[in-house]
């Protein structure tokens, strides 16, 4: 899940510059933290490649110290177990840490911290200062982030916990049963998620989703959503990081949101009219739990 996924590009919420690292950062879309959460770097054209953590030695590119490793808040080089330096991976895409999507009952990364945000109920001054200066496997991100970055993170974030955007459990839930450990929310509808995708995202990824191939070529749009809708889901509320989508639908209230998620995904479910194509994964099979009901 670390190769570039894009959807189509929407002018909704899209910044009016592309100065990420100075004072126009203020006028960028209200997904750059989700953006930020998901990818950091490449979001902001970083020039930064992470430690290989197959080998034992930090043999990355920029950072603090040079070789794509980031410090802990006594200046010591974390290496990369796997996390690529990322929110996402360090907190998973439910904010739950260890607890949660990334975690021991589901798709146990190694890497994951034990709790998340989600799980954690401090302000927004100690969040900002933890990611800024590090802390219990938490890198100092202040070393290669702005304030202004930081701050767009920790409100992603904290809106996430505070149900101010849509998260976990009105979209998806945990399962311990399901591939990739989570099942849709009943509540879609289908149809009318078919002329969503039809107004919102056909125009790049084609009438069926296989106009575009992500992730060296594995996977498609609808193949991607049966695989891992909770981050198919993150994506259209956010934006894809370095690519021309931004936020698709920041014009909706939020219980349009969950609405609208919940019934593209469940015409992303139907392996009919988004078919595989020429994705290399292969399809997911009869009766599989992820998508529920949805499932054609």
């Amino acid at each position: 899940m670390g190769v570039a996924f894009l959807f189509c590009a929407s002018t909704i919420g899209r910044a009016q510059t592309n100065d990420l690292s100075g004072p126009g950062m203020a006028a960028i879309d209200s997904g750059l933290g989700g953006r930020l959460f998901d990818n950091w770097y490449r979001e902001l054209h970083i020039g930064f490649v992470p430690d290989n953590e197959t080998t034992p030695e930090p043999d990355g590119e920029g950072g603090p110290n040079g070789d794509g490793t980031l410090n802990n808040a006594d200046g010591k080089p974390i290496l990369n177990t796997g996390h690529q330096y990322r929110f996402k991976n360090l907190f998973g895409w439910d904010l739950l840490g260890n607890a949660g999507i990334y975690g021991r009952d589901h798709q146990k990364k190694p890497f994951v911290l034990a709790s998340g945000p989600a799980s954690r109920r401090e302000s927004r001054e100690v969040w900002i200062q933890r990611l800024s200066q590090g802390q219990g496997g938490i890198p100092s991100y202040g070393d290669v982030l702005t304030g202004i970055q930081i701050a767009a993170i920790v409100d992603f974030m904290l809106a996430m916990r505070d149900g101010e955007i849509p998260a976990r459990g009105e979209i998806w839930q945990l399962s311990s049963e399901a591939p990739n450990g989570f099942v849709l929310m009943d509540g879609g509808n289908a149809e009318r998620g078919l002329e969503i995708y039809k107004e919102r995202c056909a125009n790049c990824h084609g009438a069926d989703g296989t106009a575009i191939l992500f992730n060296d070529g594995e996977q498609n749009l609808g193949l991607h959503a049966r695989y891992y809708g909770y981050a198919v889901a993150m994506k259209i509320l956010s934006g894809d990081p370095s690519t021309n989508m931004y936020a698709q639908l920041d014009d909706l209230n939020r219980e349009e949101k969950v609405q609208h998620l919940k019934d593209l995904l469940a015409a992303l479910c139907d392996r009919q009219l988004f078919p595989r194509g020429l994705a290399t994964d292969p399809e997911v099979p009869d009766g599989d739990p992820r998508c529920g009901a949805y499932l054609r």
